[in-house]
């Protein structure tokens, strides 16, 4: 039987609902300054007492997917059989000078998907993108650098940052689960990658 994978996107636009994103305080902040003064005395210093407390940047959310057999990325329109495995690639692209603490990443699957067990990858190495949005040959270096790194345990046992729980849930970070804390460095992409297949 075979599906349209245009089909499916109405689906991976619903899942695209179902990734949440949580952050620590410290990505609330965007392009603030801080002053201080001596003894109560606001011209003591001048302007150099201005700092700057945030160097700006933003985080982008995005998921994308990919043939798990060629590590190529799905494009629009492609008809893909039932029973063909395939990748989700989730990733943040952390513009800011700053480590965004305890960042936790939730995915829920659509029936149309079952979940390759175990198959989340995390990785937090390949540099920010260059522009507002991840060009396709930075795509594949994110993907490629996920897809590298072991698996994860799916137990939801507070031993690695990764779970697979409630039968249908992918979950990075300790926010709603029982997983180690997740930190996203400065000026760089963090990556999840697991595989499903199509029913």
């Amino acid at each position: 039987m075979k599906r349209q994978f245009e089909k499916t996107k109405q689906h991976l636009a619903a899942l695209m609902l179902g990734v949440l994103l949580t952050l620590g305080s410290v990505a609330q902040a965007a392009d603030n300054v801080g002053v201080g003064d001596i003894a109560s005395d606001n011209d003591a210093l001048l302007n150099s007492d201005i700092f700057q407390l945030f160097s700006g940047g933003q985080l982008t959310l995005i998921k994308t997917a990919w043939f798990t057999a060629t590590g190529l990325p799905i494009t629009d329109g492609a008809t893909l059989p039932a029973g063909t495995e395939v990748d989700f690639l989730i990733y943040v692209d952390n513009k800011s000078d700053l480590i965004i603490s305890d960042v936790t990443i939730s995915d829920t699957l659509d029936p149309l998907f079952s979940y390759n067990a175990p198959s989340i990858r995390v990785d937090n190495s390949v540099g920010q993108c260059s522009g507002a949005t991840c060009t396709g040959v930075e795509e594949q270096a994110i993907y490629d650098a996920a897809i590298a790194v072991g698996a994860g345990t799916d137990v939801d046992d507070g031993v690695d940052n990764v779970s697979f729980t409630g039968g249908d849930t992918v979950a990075v970070g300790d926010a709603n689960e029982n997983n180690t804390q997740q930190d996203a460095a400065a000026n760089k992409v963090l990556a999840v990658v697991f595989t499903v297949t199509m029913q």
